[in-house]
């Protein structure tokens, strides 16, 4: 993946998932940070490196967890913001972006293997298919999306925008999904 174009999924997945800087509950009520990164318990959260926000220092493990298990026991289905009231510890943008960067990599690592032509596709494709395999995991986008999924692997793009509709995700972020896969068909 090019720089110009890791930044350019960057910007998008982004947008459609948000950026938090705090760790908060997404929507099912789990633990999670920066960019859809789920926490499974305190020690995942404490293996970043967390700084007290108000001093740019380093947190300690202890702070760590002990804001881990406070934030899990909050209500859930809440927007992200508000539980920044419980926070004091945030990532910085760069350790957000590595996060990222991590997911990313091993994403489109398996979309290399689920579509053997994937470095072929136009770069709107790709986008698209980052952005969903992102969302739904690389098995959630094969299982849960058949007719999609045999579409990309013949390059038929109009289908794929015809295919790529997400319950449960913003509008917008499935309208965006959609153009990229119809600027391909055209």
């Amino acid at each position: 993946m090019t720089e110009k174009f890791r930044d350019e999924v960057r910007e998008l997945i982004k947008e459609g998932e948000g950026c938090i800087a705090h760790m908060y509950l997404d929507t099912v009520g789990k633990v999670t940070v920066g960019v859809g990164n789920m926490l499974k318990k305190p020690s995942s959260a404490a293996s970043l490196p967390f700084e007290v926000e108000a001093t740019g220092e380093k947190a300690s493990a202890a702070a760590i967890e002990e804001e881990f298990d406070l934030i899990s026991q909050q209500e859930s289905a809440r927007p992200a913001k508000y539980y920044k009231q419980f926070t004091q510890l945030v990532l910085n943008e760069h350790e957000i972006n590595q996060l990222v960067d991590v997911r990313l990599d091993n994403f489109e690592s398996k979309l290399r293997r689920d579509f053997p032509k994937y470095d072929e596709y136009p770069d709107e494709a790709r986008l698209g298919l980052i952005d969903m395999a992102y969302n739904l995991g690389n098995k959630g986008l094969i299982k849960k999306f058949p007719t999609f999924a045999n579409a990309v692997r013949k390059a038929d793009w109009l289908t794929c925008a015809n295919e790529c509709r997400r319950k449960q995700i913003q509008e917008s972020r499935n309208d965006i999904v959609r153009s990229l896969f119809l600027s391909c068909a055209s």
